[in-house]
């Protein structure tokens, strides 16, 4: 389950964590936190590791001398200065500035040379001074870095020692609510398991509440609350079921190496199969009708579209990839390199038709409202209610293009040589023989086949004319969309059971 919360909701809890970090090690609350954000906020983790070796931590996340037993926080203090030696009469006053000229200590920023006073000046752990201005200016600078300045170091040349919000409240408490909302970002952004709403603008922030982690180790899609943005917790992209994080990163990565090969190839128009009068797709369906010849085609595959029928084996079975049999045999590097070519292009294509029929679905979203209105207005007795069948269906189609979309990914490394074991329950990729992979992915096919087939259906029905509309006909097809897309990514979690 995931939730939506302001990040000040989540203050108390990296504040508890860090209290109990304090406590079982036995460090300062500063310390703590430097600790938990180079452990990124994995308390279980940095016990682990701080009980392999405390020094050994301490030292590479720069705090060492704030955690020595012996640690005299605020500043070591430097032996005093010797009087010098008096000669002739000793006055009420000489003995005064003897005392005053003793406490003086010099600043190793601005070197001034009348020195300055135990209270101008404040000290780090690891034993460096420095006069209370220039602290305020080195810190001032500092926070202009953003969020790393909360890995900022002593000021003195060559110490690792690290700033921490103890430094920051003793010499600029102004500049603190600055500084812990750097730790604060460090917190949602380093855990894992809180996200910050990739919205414009939006601070809200995702956090799973399961069992176990920070609220547990969940996974899975949110929706902000407040502007209505939807992303994967994991990585922060669009939800893209069934495709993991990793091969989304992948299939984005090649399509960004391949894009100029795959723009050449999905050009803009298409040539019609029978009459070549070039045709422009301007509509999210993919059932093509030439106005030159009135030839029906399929969009994504060229062919005829009487061919896709149920004599034929389903509406789509262009969606399987077939390589072509005269180069099956070929096992010379430039044939395996066009057949991978092809495998690609193959995906890409019918990746790339269904994010386009996405972005028309969410335009012909927007207008849906004025379109209920109008739907509403030709009959009389007709409530807001009765025309509501109309934004479902629209919202219906978006999801099922998105996820078509990721199919296509997904499928894309499913037909690798190891695709589908990498994707079956781990018994059953063990057990799995060649056949057996073999149906698993045809099912995986016959899924996808069926959600494009019944998704086409309802976009030619919510694009049709309102005197044409057929309330009930929307209603049962939106039903029975939903329920192939859920089937297809039921399959994929349950391990292609």
């Amino acid at each position: 389950c995931i939730r939506m919360v302001n990040s000040t909701e989540l203050v108390p809890i990296m504040k508890r964590r860090l209290r109990e970090v304090t406590e079982v090690l036995g460090i300062p609350a500063s310390a703590a936190a430097v600790l938990m954000r180079e452990h990124q906020w994995a308390k279980e983790r940095l016990f682990e590791t701080f009980y392999e070796d405390p020094d050994k931590v301490l030292k590479s996340c720069g705090v060492q001398a704030r955690c020595r037993k012996d640690d005299v926080g605020g500043g070591a203090k430097k032996p005093a200065a010797k009087a010098p030696p008096q000669s002739g009469r000793v006055t009420r006053s000489s003995i005064a500035a003897a005392a005053a000229a003793s406490t003086k200590r010099q600043c190793e920023i601005c070197y001034d040379e009348d020195g300055f006073g135990p209270d101008e000046m404040m000290g780090m752990p690891c034993g460096h001074d420095f006069c209370l201005d220039c602290w305020r200016g080195f810190l001032e600078v500092a926070l202009t870095n953003g969020p790393a300045s909360v890995r900022t170091k002593c000021p003195q040349a060559g110490c690792d020692e690290l700033v921490t919000e103890e430094e920051v409240r003793k010499v600029a408490p102004d500049l603190l609510p600055s500084f812990e909302g750097f730790q604060l970002r460090s917190f949602v952004e380093r855990n894992g398991l809180t996200r910050w709403c990739p919205g414009p603008g939006c601070e809200r922030v995702a956090i799973g509440t399961g069992s176990g982690g920070l609220f547990g180790d969940a996974v899975g899609d949110a929706e902000c609350d407040t502007c209505a943005t939807t992303f994967c917790l994991r990585c922060g992209e669009e939800p893209h079921a069934p495709v993991t994080c990793r091969d989304l990163v992948r299939w984005n990565e090649k399509c960004r190496n391949e894009s100029e090969t795959a723009n050449w190839i999905l050009a803009n128009t298409k040539p019609c199969p029978k009459c070549s009068s070039r045709i422009e797709k301007n509509q999210g369906c993919n059932h093509m009708n030439c106005q030159q010849c009135k030839y029906e085609f399929c969009w994504i595959c060229m062919g005829n579209w009487a061919d896709h029928g149920a004599n034929t084996g389903g509406y789509y079975r262009c969606n399987k990839f077939d390589p072509v049999d005269g180069d099956k045999g070929d096992q010379s590097e430039a044939a395996k390199a066009k057949r991978e070519l092809d495998r690609y292009l193959h995906y890409y294509k019918r990746f790339h038709a269904h994010a386009e029929a996405q972005k028309f679905a969410r335009r012909q979203l927007r207008e849906t409202e004025q379109r209920m209105v109008l739907l509403q207005e030709q009959s009389s007795d007709s409530t807001w209610t009765d025309v509501e069948f109309l934004k479902t269906a629209n919202e219906q189609l978006v999801e099922c293009r998105r996820v078509l979309k990721y199919t296509y990914s997904f499928a894309f490394y499913l037909t690798e040589p190891a695709g589908v074991s990498k994707y079956m329950s781990d018994a059953s990729a063990s057990a799995g023989t060649g056949s057996q992979k073999a149906m698993r992915r045809e099912r995986f096919e016959h899924h996808q086949e069926m959600l494009e087939r019944f998704t086409e259906s309802l976009s030619e029905l919510s694009e049709k004319p309102l005197s044409e509309m057929d309330r009930t006909e929307v209603v049962n097809v939106t039903r029975v969309v939903d329920r192939f897309m859920k089937n297809i990514l039921k399959y994929v979690e349950d391990g292609m059971e």
